[in-house]
């Protein structure tokens, strides 16, 4: 009987997920001609519709992934596992954005706070420690940005906030941690192999969206 409920829950997030997925690639690109004027190119996807389709299928394939990856690690547990998921649509259009454009959308960062808060409770969690979390790690990173004069931007302030919804101050703290370590090694790379200048900007916020993804499911 177990395993006719975890065959159906998978189905059933599979055909959830492709629909989602779909919606949220489309309203990303959206969201990218409304805000134009703040459009820093980072990678391009060339001409055509090939690279929509990829993307698509990404943000189809991703959450399933990472689903799987949840129920391998830690059994059946519904309410971990819609978390992820969540999550995972929501972190993998994050880093597709900045990626893409340097630009990681308010109204999706909205909307990933508000089902955090919900998330909290509706699992009666530690409502202040989240709280806190969002409020200092946000705080934190709003005060480096002005320290590094764009350095880190704002999409990064707020996306901490908004994670720090999801984690909690320990998984916050990590998710942090190894987003800078990440984000380092990615820059000297990128150095190192000429595809960006020491003065010129890179997306941060990768690096934590992937970090924050892998604290929720470990």
């Amino acid at each position: 009987m177990a395993d006719v409920k975890i065959l159906l829950l998978f189905l059933t997030t599979g055909v959830v997920s492709v629909i989602i997925g779909k919606l949220m690639v489309s309203w990303s690109f959206a969201l990218s001609q409304t805000n134009r004027q703040y459009i820093t190119p980072f990678f391009s996807l060339g001409k055509g519709k090939t690279g929509g389709s990829l993307l698509t299928t990404v943000a189809t394939v991703f959450p399933l992934a990472m689903g799987a990856v949840t129920g391998l690690v830690h059994g059946y547990n519904l309410p971990l596992l819609l978390s992820v998921l969540v999550a995972a649509v929501f972190l993998l259009q994050f880093t597709i954005s900045d990626l893409l454009w340097q630009l990681i959308f308010d109204k999706q960062l909205a909307l990933f706070a508000l089902l955090g808060l919900l998330r909290i409770l509706l699992l009666n969690g530690p409502f202040l420690d989240y709280v806190l979390a969002a409020g200092v790690g946000g705080g934190i990173f709003w005060l480096m940005a002005v320290i590094t004069r764009g350095g880190i931007g704002g999409g990064d302030v707020k996306l901490i906030a908004a994670l720090g919804l999801w984690l909690g101050t320990d998984l916050l703290y990590q998710t942090v941690v190894w987003g800078i370590i990440l984000g380092g090694v990615g820059a000297i790379l990128l150095l190192v192999t000429k595809k960006r200048q020491r003065k010129e900007t890179f997306p941060y916020g990768p690096y934590f969206a992937i970090s924050g993804l892998v604290m929720l499911i470990c």
